[in-house]
């Protein structure tokens, strides 16, 4: 449940080092403070989401929605949002492994093609398929991740100034809304234990990782537009294809993220694999659109669903914790 999670948040933007530059470099030392706060909210988020699927009717991210928002316009809405959201973000996905392919000398199309299909595939169990495909992608994920900014952190190999609590809020809801897409569908694997060990472990291991990246990359000199593939060139040399595979697995956790959700919204167990088909169809046309073009789309829609989704996580939390404390009043 913990790799699920983990491996929903880590995407091609953390794993090349650039969300984290983004949203704490510019901040120094006091950008640590911000990555705590930012680890404390994943934490929680992946506790309420998981609570909320066990406890309640929930096997997608519309259900989610209807327990966490009260009001059926503002459901609708979210959902609509949400529908747009995990397709355009599969064909972002999608352009990214086409993109790292091509790199590689394979035609960027086929690229496409060949990222949307190993996607179906391992998807085609549903949610057992999703949860092994992270267990088996995850952990080398991780620890190629730990290997490069422990290298870094305790000897530089590249020798930045100093509201990081906003950035942190920011960072932190940026990737809540993917991760609650995987991991409303999980309710066949849930029970009371894997709800705490699930989302705090998830949460601690995503903030762990992140917090790993933060001091590796403070110390690089500029701003490179992939700061840990700078890494992985300075330390590894030629041997940085290991990294770039580390990213390649980032983006296909992320890809599993968006179309398993979105799979599990618009279809049923009979016709899971047909909806599978028809997303990884659309995401590849999408890509042909290129990979920054459905970027400057994306993150408009992604921050919308955030906003909706954090603040009826919120509603909830609250909520849940009145109740308790009027069942202890009561006693």
């Amino acid at each position: 449940m913990a790799a699920a999670y983990c491996g929903a948040v880590i995407g091609a933007g953390f794993a090349s080092g650039r969300e984290v530059m983004s949203f704490f470099g510019k901040y120094g030392d006091m950008g640590r403070a911000g990555v705590i706060v930012a680890t404390a909210m994943f934490m929680w988020a992946g506790v309420t989401i998981l609570d909320v699927t066990h406890r309640s009717p929930v096997y997608s991210y519309q259900d989610l929605l209807s327990i966490v928002l009260r009001s059926p316009l503002l459901i609708k809405v979210a959902d609509l949002l949400f529908l747009a959201t995990l397709q355009v973000g599969t064909g972002v996905m999608i352009a990214a492994g086409g993109s790292l392919f091509s790199g590689w000398g394979v035609h960027y199309a086929a690229g496409c093609l060949i990222f949307s299909a190993v996607c179906c595939a391992l998807l085609r169990t549903g949610s057992a398929g999703f949860l092994r495909a992270n267990v088996w992608l995850v952990p080398g994920m991780i620890a190629v991740i730990i290997m490069l900014c422990l290298m870094q952190i305790s000897h530089p190999a590249l020798a930045v100034e100093t509201g990081p609590w906003g950035a942190a809020v920011m960072y932190g809801a940026y990737n809540i809304a993917i991760a609650a897409v995987a991991l409303s569908t999980l309710k066949p694997h849930l029970s009371s234990t894997a709800v705490w060990l699930g989302g705090l472990g998830g949460g601690l291991l995503t903030g762990g990782l992140l917090f790993l990246e933060y001091l590796a990359l403070m110390q690089l000199p500029g701003q490179a537009e992939m700061p840990m593939l700078e890494l992985a060139a300075a330390w590894l040399g030629a041997g940085k294809l290991l990294y770039e595979f580390t990213l390649l697995a980032a983006v296909t956790t992320t890809a599993l993220a968006n179309m398993h959700g979105l799979a599990a919204r618009i279809a049923g167990a009979d016709k899971y694999r047909f909806a599978l088909a028809a997303i990884g169809g659309l995401g590849f046309m999408l890509a042909q659109i290129g990979f920054a073009g459905l970027v400057d789309l994306l993150y408009p829609l992604l921050g919308i669903c955030n906003i909706v989704l954090v603040a009826g996580l919120c509603y909830y939390s609250l909520a849940r914790v009145l109740a308790a404390g009027k069942s202890r009043g009561g006693r």
